[in-house]
């Protein structure tokens, strides 16, 4: 009986301090999106007048992103056709001083993506016109676009010194192996090859420069252009407009696009 005693009144003091305060939810980020058509969500529509010939839809992955989290504040300043020149240009000085997350996707328009879609991929184009559209690409990836991404990764990270920077990657347009009128097997793997080193070098600069990387290749596996195991995620060509050929549909957005970005923004 008295060992038990003895044993309650050591507690006692433990039973006495004030419990700790529960832990505060972290305050709601200022966020700004910046890129080219693959962030605006061009494809998705509906879009939003306001952003003109920029194409930005409520589709895109920063207006899911914003719409799922809520954030203090939201500057979507992402648009079509954008490469590092133009985001530095026009979208940065839009970019809050005091944001905390911002998101970037850029690159493909540098390497003239848009342009060896259209010499590779529709029918009766020519071989020629392809692989010199592709080694285009591949001499821009080489000598220009390193500097270029480091350029831009310095401003932004001098515009907005607390920011946690989540730099988005590119899926595979096009899958392979697989019997498509959209572009040769060939073809769809040079452009696979040419993805993956472009998604290498972001990763790489980025990580260089202390921000995230969101790959977005392993989502879409299974959803490319051509392939023959589950619904596409990207659109084929459109022809009205031309301009809304090979990009995310809102399914890419919302399930490739999205859950990507919200693991590297945690």
């Amino acid at each position: 009986m008295r060992h038990r005693l003895l044993a309650a009144l050591a507690a006692l003091p433990l039973l006495l301090l004030p419990a700790a305060p529960a832990a505060a939810d972290p305050a709601p980020a200022r966020y700004a999106a910046l890129g080219d058509s693959y962030a605006a969500g061009v494809a998705t529509g509906p879009y939003d007048p306001a952003s003109g010939d920029c194409h930005r839809s409520p589709r895109g992955y920063p207006a899911l992103w914003a719409a799922a989290h809520s954030p203090a504040a939201f500057v979507n300043a992402t648009c079509n056709r954008a490469a590092t020149a133009d985001v530095e240009r026009d979208q940065l000085p839009r970019v809050p001083a005091d944001a905390t997350l911002v998101t970037l996707t850029v690159g493909g328009n540098d390497l003239g993506f848009a342009e060896a879609a259209g010499a590779c991929l529709p029918p009766l184009t020519s071989d020629t016109g392809c692989d010199r559209a592709l080694d285009e690409s591949e001499r821009r990836l080489t000598e220009e676009l390193p500097h270029r991404l480091d350029t831009l990764y310095t401003a932004l990270h001098s515009h907005a010194p607390d920011a946690l920077v989540v730099v988005t990657g590119y899926p595979h347009l096009l899958a392979t192996g697989t019997t498509c009128w959209v572009g040769t097997d060939a073809r769809r793997a040079r452009f696979a090859a040419l993805a993956d080193r472009l998604d290498d070098l972001t990763r790489l600069r980025a990580e260089k420069h202390g921000f995230a990387f969101a790959d977005v290749r392993p989502a879409f596996t299974g959803h490319e252009v051509c392939t023959a195991q589950g619904p596409e995620w990207l659109t084929r060509i459109v022809l009205l407009p031309l301009w809304e050929s090979f990009h995310p549909t809102a399914a890419g957005q919302s399930d490739g696009y999205l859950p990507a970005v919200t693991a590297a923004a945690e």
